[in-house]
């Protein structure tokens, strides 16, 4: 008996939770597999309760991380109120927070008129990314980030729909999980929705009165900050902590494994994503106005990067992800054309039927299996983890786009999908 229409759209309608629930589901496994060395999983048999208690304790009391209360309360009240042990209080409650981020990914995609096809692709590009794919593996450690990223996607949703009355506290909530949100700002200030393509000289009243409700969470945000280190005397800590902020640098590239590992977590976090970017800005038949969240990523990397290498552990690969914000949630429709060409199976008999491509093929993924599988573990780095898997695969696609991008651009006539 074929499913009435009421039934399709039921199914169709319940599909983004069972993707985004799935992907929790294979994540949580992926951190607890035999001998993956996780936060969550202590002697790869049982789930780390101390470490993970450690790491709340840790986060409520060094000046820093206590000025971010809102994951360490959510943790701490699932603890009080169902009486759970601390390992399966952190579990529970950030994986339900990947879950509620993949939905509203999901929804900002349609809010920016994907349609629901392609706003799945971009719930499992997110998923797929590094470092929520592999958020609680050493040295990515999230923490905050997932509840960081709901606040993030709530509150871009209420920016597309200037509902500012919704932005305001989220994008501030957003501040408080993790401070680094104001680094969106720039981008949101220069491609502020319905002004079309934003110069200084068209500054206007418009562009002004938008942008104070976009400002508004840093300020308040400021408010809470200067509160909150006034109340509980960390005047001193925070001016200590800000003072050492130079040694994270001089630690990123103290040595040829941290600076390997430095360079490495970069483009584990940005490089697929900046690659497709560079494609499709040279698309010339593109829209500016279907540009600009795109310039709002590359704005947003320029920001960010130099920033998290100079006072941060760049090792966290989860500090260079922040400019994705602006690509996740329109992947689908910029970059479906080029993702296409990898599943264009007919091409590929053309293609390395030439022995320059063939060769060019066979030498680059020479040099990046021996990379990934030899010179990154002899540093010491992705012991225990997929990394060294997840790097080859991701430079194996883009070497493999790459040259297919190469053929198509020189016979441009050519039948994608004939053999």
């Amino acid at each position: 008996m074929r499913p009435t229409r009421f039934e399709k759209t039921v199914r169709w309608q319940l599909l983004p939770y069972l993707l985004a629930l799935s992907f929790a589901l294979i994540i949580f496994g992926i951190h607890m597999l035999p001998n993956m060395d996780s936060m969550l999983n202590e002697n790869n048999t049982r789930i780390s309760h101390g470490f993970l208690k450690s790491q709340i304790d840790y986060h409520q009391e060094i000046a820093p991380f206590a000025r971010r209360p809102l994951t360490s309360f959510l943790i701490e009240s699932v603890t009080g109120k169902f009486g759970l042990r601390s390992g399966h209080a952190f579990i529970l409650v950030n994986f339900i927070l990947l879950f509620l981020s993949g939905l509203f990914l999901f929804r900002l995609s349609k809010t920016l008129k994907e349609s629901t096809e392609q706003a799945l692709v971009n719930m499992s590009v997110y998923f797929l990314s590094f470092s929520v794919l592999f958020a609680f593996f050493p040295p990515v450690f999230s923490y905050d980030e997932p509840l960081q990223y709901c606040f993030i996607l709530l509150s871009l949703i209420a920016f597309v729909q200037k509902k500012w009355g919704w932005y305001v506290p989220f994008f501030t909530l957003a501040l408080i999980s993790r401070e680094t949100s104001m680094l969106l700002l720039p981008a949101l200030l220069i491609f502020m929705p319905g002004l079309g393509k934003f110069n200084f000289r068209s500054l206007s009243k418009e562009h002004l009165r938008l942008g104070i409700p976009i400002l508004l969470p840093l300020l308040i945000y400021g408010i809470y900050l200067a509160l909150f280190i006034y109340t509980n005397d960390q005047l001193k800590a925070t001016q200590i902590e800000m003072a050492s902020r130079y040694s994270c640098f001089l630690e990123n590239f103290e040595s040829t494994k941290n600076t390997v590992e430095t360079w490495i977590s970069l483009f584990l976090a940005l490089a697929p994503f900046l690659y497709l970017t560079m494609v499709y800005v040279k698309r010339e038949v593109v829209p500016i106005r279907q540009k600009k969240w795109v310039y709002a990523f590359l704005l947003t990397v320029i920001i960010n990067t130099p920033i998290v290498i100079l006072t941060a552990f760049a090792r966290e690969t989860r500090l260079f992800a922040l400019p994705l914000f602006f690509i996740w949630p329109v992947f689908a429709s910029r970059f479906g054309e080029d993702i296409k060409l990898l599943f264009s199976f007919g091409l590929y008999s053309r293609v390395f039927k030439k022995w320059s491509y063939l060769f060019g093929f066979v030498a680059l993924n020479t040099v990046n299996f021996w990379f990934c599988f030899q010179m990154y573990r002899q540093l010491g780095l992705g012991e225990n983890t997929f990394f060294g898997e997840y790097l080859f695969t991701i430079t194996a696609l883009m070497v493999l786009h790459g040259l297919l991008y190469r053929f198509v651009k020189r016979n441009p006539k050519i039948d994608l999908h004939s053999k």
